[in-house]
């Protein structure tokens, strides 16, 4: 029994398989086919709308003072005095007194200076005493010789005329006379010349007072010394009562009617600004780019600026071209102002305004598809379209090219895009 099972078992297996496959072959299910209808995503258009538009670079950068110099007296001597000003942060108008150097060795060389000078003038007075005395002299003498060559004129007639032979004697001809007239001549002339020598070297010592007193005059002065520009204080390194000598350095200023920005640019950007002839010739322009400044710090402090130049090189190692921004008196606040000073080592954010550009639409980024490209609606599917990009943001692109008035781009991003692939606009879009 056990033996025929075995056996039997197997056999009714195959047969029932094969029973049911002939019954499966015979007796097929038929499905019904049903019909399934093509995808169309559900998209946002815009619509485009040709105007201006002026784009904002963006750069930042750190305030800085557009001169600083090293406060310096020019005569030595001791410090006697110092303003409150000259203080760490203190600020200063031009003429403002500073520091005081001691005076008193240049103010009795000053004395002394006046005292030669009078002494100078003295003896020149004196000099043209002597060449008038002189010169009355040689007048005198020069009178005594006429004199006595015609008294001399007149004894040879008379001798003369008395039959007289030989020779006039000497007491007759007037000679020593006439030595003594001609030795006084002389004598007044050699006077006359060292009175004019003495002139001359009163005179030169004249002008070496004057210098002397000139120098001892501008001595005093220098010892006050003020400031040469509105400015602050950076740093202050003298003190009260300290010795010093020219060219030392007494503290370190910074000129505050201007304040400078340097703000590096992308090439790119660069081009969108405006420049004016003289900005693109190096020099400074009053007329530069807008820029405005705002506090890095996240508050609503603004300072309006100019772009008055542009190191006119690029950097060869970031590419960008650097310019420099200019706001005028950085430290004035108007009284009663809510603002804040622009104060020199502040980093700031700049807001440029380039060139305006016109006939252009300004869409938001989303629809740019592979940096040139958007998604045209046209008879109900989105076709793409190569675009011109003049300007973008991380929020906007600007396009000058590749659309007209009128357009509907999609703002949907679309998976599986197919060329004229068939889309439902949502209510509400497209239609404006």
């Amino acid at each position: 029994m056990r033996r025929a099972l075995q056996i039997l078992l197997p056999l009714v297996t195959v047969a029932g398989g094969i029973y049911g496959a002939a019954w499966l072959i015979q007796n097929p299910r038929v499905t019904e086919p049903k019909k399934v209808e093509a995808y169309q995503p559900r998209v946002e258009l815009v619509t485009v709308v040709m105007g201006n538009y002026r784009p904002v670079i963006l750069a930042q950068g750190t305030v800085n003072t557009r001169m600083s110099t090293s406060l310096s007296p020019q005569v030595s001597g001791r410090i006697v005095a110092i303003s409150p000003k000259l203080a760490a942060g203190g600020l200063f108008a031009e003429g403002d007194e500073l520091l005081r150097v001691d005076a008193s060795d240049y103010e009795l060389s000053l004395r002394q200076a006046r005292a030669r000078i009078d002494t100078a003038r003295a003896g020149i007075t004196n000099a043209l005493a002597q060449m008038s005395s002189a010169r009355a002299q040689m007048a005198q003498a020069e009178a005594r010789i006429v004199r006595e060559e015609a008294e001399a004129t007149a004894a040879l007639s008379e001798w003369r005329l008395l039959g007289r032979s030989g020779i006039l004697p000497a007491l007759l001809a007037r000679e020593p006379q006439l030595k003594e007239a001609r030795a006084g001549l002389a004598s007044a002339v050699a006077l006359a010349a060292a009175a004019a020598a003495k002139r001359k070297s009163d005179e030169a010592a004249l002008v070496v007072a004057h210098a002397a007193g000139e120098q001892a005059a501008t001595n005093v002065v220098r010892c006050v010394v003020r400031a040469p520009f509105n400015g602050r204080v950076s740093s202050r390194v003298v003190g009260l009562g300290q010795v010093v000598a020219p060219g030392s350095v007494l503290a370190r200023l910074q000129s505050v009617d201007v304040a400078e920005v340097r703000l590096a640019l992308p090439l790119d950007e660069f081009t969108f600004l405006d420049l004016p002839d003289a900005f693109r010739g190096g020099a400074n322009s009053a007329n530069g780019p807008v820029a405005r400044l705002r506090a890095s710090h996240g508050n609503d402090l603004m300072w309006a600026g100019r772009i008055v130049r542009s190191v006119g090189e690029v950097d060869q190692g970031t590419r960008m071209m650097t310019v420099i921004a200019e706001v005028t008196d950085p430290y004035r606040v108007a009284p009663g102002s809510t603002g804040a000073a622009l104060s020199f080592g502040m980093f700031v954010r700049a807001e440029i305004y380039g060139r305006e550009l016109t006939d252009v639409a300004v869409l938001p980024r989303i629809v740019l598809r592979g940096g040139d490209r958007v998604y045209v609606l046209r008879d109900g599917a989105l076709y793409t379209r190569r675009v011109q990009v003049a300007w973008s943001t991380r929020e906007v692109v600007v396009v000058s090219g590749g659309l007209r008035v009128g357009d509907q781009v999609c703002l949907t991003a679309v998976d599986a895009f197919v060329e004229g692939m068939p889309v439902v606009v949502m209510e509400g879009f497209g239609d404006e």
